[in-house]
């Protein structure tokens, strides 16, 4: 049995990257040793900064291949690079033939006006919307692995939106923006249906079973990655226990990742005088970051590429505020306790099962801005200090390669299991 991969790895062609599936993902494929992989490009955000945004070229995405030493089916690549891959997805079901297949990312985040018509032809005909790899995949492999990443952050059951309609409508400030979300869980729904449906071809890597749970995934063959991230060993060196009187946002500033109820919350917390100011870590500045550029109060500092620095701020701040309702496992909240920063946050089953167990963490009923205020509170007039099972969690994600490692002889199991 060869332990050969066809991979779908999106934007790993990437110069900057998205965020934590790509971090992964990247991370992975360097230390991959027992098997072997070739990339399958797919239409995701570079291709589209390539052929409609006309960001890129073709040589900056060369390049990336050649400095990062990927493997990459060529074939494939020729129709990504000729901007030919969206109208010519055939091009799938003969690679991925009776191939295993490796998916780092469930679903997509390609959602364009030119593929509107598209995107409805494929909802009426009881496909995956948006997301040719996974049909082609699914009808065509010998087996489907896919990791809960992007699958597996939002809640997809509408009862979650209708029991909570009016308090999401004020958390994202959008009756459009709660539209878009709602069209989001939708489309993945599409990916469950198929997934449930070629259920003895599929089996999924997650980092949590809160992950699996909210996909409505539960009853498909999985096997719990923990952990499948690693840290940076030198974030040790910036443990802090004498905290400044800020807090942080930390991750990408989305309406979904709690970035609007972040700055709710903190207006409350300044005005009882319990914190001075709110820096912002993390993505590009967009519409909701822009408007706090020049305020002394919110200070945006968006994307910063030196981790070192990342962590000199993340250490001192009194709190990572973070009213998220969108992970599958909380990278950010990892890299705070790291450096003894407290987080707040609320309520994700995803989350849940790790980090309800540390004492730098206090997690907060959805949507209740007030009880959050109290945990604020409650960290000012506490010393928290780090706790055995925080230290532990800690400790368990320094070693990148044995975290890989452990990752392969999963894969290698469950490749081996294929009839």
């Amino acid at each position: 049995m060869t332990n050969m991969l066809k991979i779908r790895a999106p934007n790993i062609f990437m110069k900057d990257y998205v965020g934590g599936a790509e971090y992964v993902t990247l991370n992975w494929l360097k230390r991959f040793k027992k098997i072997e992989y070739e990339i399958v490009p797919d239409v995701d955000l570079v291709y589209l900064d390539l052929c409609m945004n006309k960001k890129v070229q073709k040589d900056n995405i060369l390049e990336i291949i050649d400095k990062l030493k990927l493997h990459v089916d060529n074939v494939v690549l020729d129709y990504y690079l000729d901007c030919k891959l969206h109208n010519n997805t055939d091009i799938f079901k003969k690679i991925l033939d009776n191939e295993i297949i490796l998916d780092m990312k469930i679903g997509t985040n390609v959602n364009i006006s030119q593929f509107f018509n598209k995107h409805i032809l494929e909802f009426i005909n009881g496909r995956p919307v948006g997301y040719d790899f996974l049909y082609y995949s699914l009808k065509y492999s010998k087996k489907y692995i896919g990791i809960l990443q992007h699958l597996g952050d939002i809640p997809i059951s509408l009862k979650f939106y209708i029991y909570h309609f009016k308090e999401l409508l004020n958390y994202l400030e959008s009756l459009a923006e709660l539209m878009y979300l709602l069209a989001s869980v939708i489309r993945e729904k599409t990916w469950v249906q198929a997934l449930i449906h070629n259920k003895d071809k599929v089996h999924l890597l997650t980092p949590s079973r809160g992950a699996i749970k909210k996909a409505g995934l539960d009853k498909l063959n999985y096997t719990v990655i923990f952990p499948y991230v690693g840290l940076d060993s030198t974030i040790l060196n910036y443990s802090c226990k004498n905290k400044d009187n800020y807090a942080v946002f930390f991750a990408r500033p989305y309406r979904t990742k709690g970035i609007l109820e972040a700055i709710k919350i903190f207006k409350l917390a300044r005005k009882k005088g319990y914190l001075q100011r709110l820096y912002i870590i993390g993505g590009n500045i967009n519409d909701i970051t822009s408007k706090y550029n020049n305020k002394s109060d919110i200070v945006n500092l968006g994307r910063i590429k030196d981790k070192n620095e990342v962590y000199k701020i993340l250490s001192k701040a009194q709190m990572n505020i973070y009213p998220s309702i969108s992970d599958a496992f909380g990278i950010t909240i990892l890299e705070s306790l790291a450096v003894y920063t407290p987080v707040i946050m609320y309520y994700n089953e995803a989350n849940y099962e790790y980090f309800s167990k540390s004492k730098l963490v206090k997690i907060v009923k959805l949507f209740n801005k007030y009880e959050f205020l109290n945990k604020i509170n409650e960290i000012i007039n506490n010393n928290l200090e780090i706790d055995e099972y925080t230290y532990n969690l800690i400790l368990s994600h320094l070693d990148w390669n044995k975290i890989v490692n452990n990752i392969e002889e999963h894969l290698l199991n469950i490749i081996n299991d294929i009839k």
